[in-house]
């Protein structure tokens, strides 16, 4: 089953919620999209993967996204991992301490 919402798209697979950025993580494109995954998170899952393969940017509030769907599936024992981050927005990652949190693999 899949979805689709304007800044990420959803597919539900064996267990695994896959959540696809289909842009850049930026204060325009996530305000408001904690409800988005607070939703999708009513279904249980045994795992989340965030793939950023087609985002070039993230900033502060793309972080604080980020964490917020970090922080929901810790408290619901869901694995949670982050995909396809480019060089740069691994840099940003590391500055952040975001690799200690969660496994967090590059393009």
């Amino acid at each position: 089953m899949s979805s689709d919402n304007q800044s990420f798209r959803l597919e539900r697979s064996a267990g695994t919620l896959r959540i696809e950025a289909t842009g850049n993580l930026v204060a325009s494109s996530v305000e408001g999209q904690r409800d988005f995954f607070l939703d999708a998170l009513k279904t249980p899952e045994n795992e989340v993967v965030l793939n950023l393969s087609a985002t070039e940017l993230v900033d502060s509030l793309g972080i604080t996204l980020i964490l917020g769907l970090f922080k929901s599936c810790q408290k619901s024992a869901i694995k949670f991992q982050v995909d396809g981050v480019s060089p740069c927005i691994m840099r940003v990652f590391r500055l952040f301490n975001l690799p200690k949190l969660f496994p967090v693999s590059s393009r």
